[in-house]
């Protein structure tokens, strides 16, 4: 398994396209509520300007989630733009770090002769993953009054109509 490394000696001024592959687990992704279960396929381009290093490509894979709504676990497949601009670690709280992070670039720092993108890769694949996951498009989710995952099974409930919150306030007069 390659490491997530671009020496710095290696980018031509014209760029240079780089492939890698890695997994979860050598990103350090090792926590039981999030699964990578495929490889993480990265293929980026490479651009030296002066000292930055500007990095732009995508990132394939898939994670084991847990459905928000009806708590059946799934794997959902994940492509992700990469697009990021490395700095040296003693320019990193330069002015110029600041002008990129304000136009919503971002930066991360690099010690010579090589640049790590392991942690931006990270980051990226971690951002991507939706706060609510859905199995599916219009998942059903579980039936609030027996339980039962409703994509799978018809119960009889009855879903209870809620009246308005305030309904209480309407008898209420104001002088």
């Amino acid at each position: 398994m390659p490491r997530l490394i671009m020496e710095l000696s290696a980018i031509p001024h014209t760029g240079i396209a780089q492939r890698f592959t890695t997994t979860g687990r050598a990103l350090g992704i090792v926590d039981t509520e999030l699964r990578v279960v495929q490889p993480v396929e990265i293929e980026g381009q490479f651009y030296k300007v002066d000292q930055e290093v500007v990095v732009l490509g995508s990132l394939r894979s898939a994670v084991h989630l847990t459905c928000s709504r009806c708590a059946e676990e799934f794997e959902q497949p994940l492509s992700v733009a990469l697009d990021a601009v490395y700095l040296p670690q003693q320019a990193i709280s330069s002015e110029r770090a600041k002008e990129l992070e304000a136009g919503e670039a971002d930066v991360y720092a690099y010690a010579e002769p090589a640049i790590d993108i392991a942690e931006m890769v990270r980051d990226k694949l971690f951002f991507s993953i939706p706060l609510q996951p859905h199995c599916m498009v219009g998942c059903k989710g579980l039936c609030p009054s027996c339980g039962v995952n409703r994509n799978t099974i018809s119960c009889q409930c009855a879903e209870e109509k809620l009246g308005s919150p305030f309904e209480p306030l309407r008898g209420l007069r104001f002088s």
